[in-house]
């Protein structure tokens, strides 16, 4: 296999801001860390440690996939879609045939989900988020055959990335990949199952 896994991550004490009316700092900062690496250990299992890239500005998030023997990129700024390219020139650079960004707020993660996305059969495989709007993973054969759009309706940005290079691009719906962990209403629906 010839494809690359990676990981932007912001610091887990900066992320899930939007949880600030349900659980303090601490809890949220444990949450990040718990969530990263549950989806690292399922990238484990599927990726050898040499193909994970890891692109971030927390020292300790690289600390650990460097220890692992997976390759930690200090992220050059703080914006998504910029560090998810500077993962991609790295995995391009080392010759990946394909990609798979997965984003690391997938509680429920399975690797059955992460091989859906490596055996759909286009070019461009989008996993979906549970309103069918975002996109909480993308797997681009070759590596860089899309930019990276993140962000507001990002199914919709990477369909038409998809389609404005020419390449099939299928959506992969599934709950492990679905259900992300953004809001308070998400926790509480996450902490019920």
């Amino acid at each position: 296999m010839d494809g690359h896994l990676l990981l932007a991550v912001r610091p887990p004490e900066e992320g899930k801001s939007r949880l600030a009316t349900t659980i303090d700092a601490d809890q949220r900062s444990a949450l990040n860390y718990n969530m990263f690496r549950h989806v690292l250990k399922i990238g484990r299992e599927l990726f050898p440690p040499e193909r994970i890239i890891l692109v971030s500005r927390s020292a300790a998030l690289r600390g650990e996939v460097a220890a692992l023997g997976g390759h930690a990129l200090e992220e050059s700024g703080d914006d998504l879609n910029a560090a998810l390219e500077q993962g991609a020139r790295f995995a391009i650079g080392r010759d990946a045939g394909s990609l798979l960004s997965l984003s690391s707020d997938l509680p429920a993660l399975t690797m059955d989900d992460v091989r859906a996305l490596l055996d759909a059969p286009a070019p461009i495989a989008i996993a979906t988020d549970r309103l069918r709007t975002g996109t909480n993973a993308l797997r681009m054969r070759p590596a860089g055959a899309i930019p990276f759009r993140y962000g507001m309706d990002s199914l919709t940005a990477h369909l038409a990335a998809a389609a404005a290079a020419k390449l099939e691009a299928v959506v992969v719906e599934r709950p492990g990949l679905a259900d992300d962990i953004d809001t308070p209403a998400d926790l509480a629906a996450w902490h019920r199952r």
